[in-house]
């Protein structure tokens, strides 16, 4: 391509550029193409929200709601942002209480929750390795083999945080009605979480997004599948760490 006609090109995609109000981005994106209804952003770590918001196009559901447990930042990697962004509004789980005034924030018609989700109600040791990031987990053998895998890191402090079910937290803050979305990234507890609630296909979540892969990359992708195909639920798309199925 010549200097020229590649000026060009830069010109006509800066002239697409426009001011934006979305959180965490700075003042200029790339406003995309027409044909993109979802734009061209992603704010999850592989794309999670642009595939869950087709499956609920697909399924007629403009606006989702959403129950978002180890939802760690409002706008970083998180699955629900571009959501909130579109309209959509939901419950935040977030057990680490240096995360939790950026939901505030930044999303503050959100309801942001500082507990952790657990098989069982009551309090659990939260194994945290830095400050702010996802990498802290209330299973120690995850957190353990995370910080085996990078010895960069280490575990720097050991928190007693409260822990709700997840049966519990719809009961409290959903209005005893599952939400179109359950986002779930608990580092390694997640079938254990799963396994303790009761919803199935038929009461439960239209969409699932479940962290498959953790801590030292150890899969219950298997373990997932058996639960889930049991209570009615499809796989409908796969990322490097999540997988979302579908109500059937």
């Amino acid at each position: 391509m010549k200097i020229r006609t590649l000026r060009r090109a830069i010109r006509a995609m800066l002239d697409k550029c426009r001011p934006h109000t979305a959180p965490g981005l700075g003042p200029w994106h790339f406003a995309g193409h027409p044909d993109q209804p979802f734009g061209p952003l992603s704010y999850a770590q592989f794309g999670e929200d642009l595939m869950l918001l087709n499956g609920f196009t697909l399924r007629g559901i403009t606006r989702p709601s959403y129950l978002d447990i180890g939802a760690h930042h409002p706008v970083y990697c998180s699955n629900t942002a571009l959501l909130y962004a579109r309209g959509s509004r939901g419950v935040c789980v977030e057990a680490n209480p240096n995360l939790v005034p950026a939901f505030a924030r930044e999303r503050p018609e959100d309801v942001t929750l500082c507990v952790g989700a657990g098989a069982t109600g009551g309090e659990l040791d939260f194994y945290m390795i830095d400050e702010t990031s996802g990498r802290n987990s209330f299973d120690r053998a995850t957190a353990e083999a995370f910080v085996a895998a990078h010895p960069q890191f280490r575990i720097r402090e050991v928190r007693k945080i409260p822990v709700l079910p997840l049966d519990e937290i719809v009961a409290r803050h959903c209005g005893g009605i599952w939400p179109d979305l359950l986002s779930l990234d608990a580092e390694g507890l997640d079938y254990d979480i799963l396994a303790a609630s009761r919803f199935t296909a038929q009461n439960g979540p239209r969409l699932l997004c479940i962290e498959a892969v953790s801590g030292g990359d150890d899969s219950r992708e298997a373990d997932l599948a058996s639960l889930l195909r049991a209570r009615g639920y499809a796989p409908e798309g796969r990322t490097v760490a999540n997988i979302i199925w579908g109500a059937v």
